[in-house]
């Protein structure tokens, strides 16, 4: 008898030891415009699906770079291939708040051609409710059966002062899901996003212009409702530190020397491009890699005019009016080669590694 109680101390120490590990996951609802197959947008919740730090709630769509409803398929592929159906993809908005195509094709008509406009962009241009052929292989599993804003406020009430709003698309669905319930900000632990631009001449969606990034862009009304909502912090992965890094060649051929299924998919699908979203990912996973970090009052314009969708910004120490502007801790240097090395590992782990143990 005593000899069986020596032999449980161990298996009760480690079950011990992983109690508080489980509890440390951080708990995260990954918004995203899913452009697919693969792309920076998919590649980046893919970083979080094969991560088991992170306890993902769900993944919530809007219309961005794609409509919604073609995102949703190519999302639920994609948690098919990590083997993680235990997460839920839940569709959202399929238009922002004010900014139409209609719209967009004035401004252009006055101020000149945008480069890139999601799913207006003429080249790509198909209906919303059309979803082509995909690439990848059409999903058997369904999306969840509620509107993204609806599942953001229920998260937040359900795990109050827990939850990581992370957003890589345009932020319609989390400025939806303030208009429902004002205490979503108040409720949730953090925003973080990837979207804006400062000193930057690359990376936006007009010239030479990076202020003018796609994501604000494409609902700078919903940027403004967000950006000027009382979230405990906000941190902003901008362009100016995305256009400092590329899935090349090089990397590519690091992710496909794995068997990895998910691996696979991004050495198959993944083209050349900044890598804007993995960035606001993996800083979440591994803060070390930011080496430059400003804290700025930001937000956007919001006048249908030349400047209509561009960002704005002030010092911390100018004083600004406090219903217009938030705090916000803005990156803007980064160890690539720790960046790489992060990626690189996380995206060629075996399929469900970051299902919770």
């Amino acid at each position: 008898m005593k000899r069986s109680r020596r032999a449980l101390l161990p298996l009760i120490a480690v079950f011990l030891a992983g109690t508080p590990l489980d509890a440390q996951r951080q708990k995260i609802i990954v918004d995203q415009d899913a452009r697919g197959p693969a792309s920076t947008d998919l590649s980046s919740i893919a970083v979080f699906l094969q991560s088991p730090d992170v306890e993902i709630l769900g993944v919530t769509l809007t219309t961005g770079d794609q409509w919604v409803k073609e995102e949703t398929q190519h999302t639920l592929r994609l948690v098919e291939i990590a083997d993680r159906r235990d997460v839920p993809v839940v569709p959202g908005a399929v238009y922002p708040l004010l900014n139409s195509q209609e719209e967009s094709e004035a401004w252009e008509a006055q101020y000149g051609q945008l480069g890139f406009k999601g799913a207006w962009t003429p080249r790509l241009y198909h209906e919303p409710d059309v979803v082509p052929e995909m690439k990848e292989g059409a999903p058997s599993i369904k999306p969840l059966n509620e509107h993204a804003a609806n599942f953001i406020v229920r998260m937040v009430h359900k795990y109050p002062g827990e939850v990581i709003v992370w957003a890589g698309g345009p932020l319609t669905n989390i400025a939806l899901a303030i208009a429902l319930d004002p205490q979503v900000p108040v409720l949730a632990k953090e925003l973080v996003l990837m979207g804006s631009g400062f000193n930057v001449g690359m990376g936006g969606i007009h010239r030479i212009n990076g202020r003018r990034e796609f994501n604000w862009w494409f609902d700078p009304e919903a940027v403004r409702i967000t950006m000027r909502a009382p979230w405990k912090k906000i941190t902003i992965t901008p362009v100016d530190i995305s256009v400092k890094t590329r899935f090349s060649d090089e990397i590519k051929a690091r992710v496909a020397k794995s068997d990895s299924p998910v691996a696979q998919y991004i050495a198959k699908f993944l083209g050349p491009s900044y890598m804007w979203d993995e960035i606001a990912a993996i800083a979440v996973l591994d803060p070390s890699i930011i080496t430059d970090q400003k804290e700025l009052h930001v937000n956007i314009d919001i006048d249908h005019g030349a400047g209509y969708g561009q960002t704005i910004f002030v010092e911390k120490d100018v004083p600004v009016r406090a219903s217009w502007y938030r705090l916000a801790t803005v990156q803007f240097d980064l160890n690539t080669e720790k960046f790489y090395n992060d990626y690189v590992d996380l995206i060629t782990r075996p399929a469900g590694s970051g299902r919770p143990k």
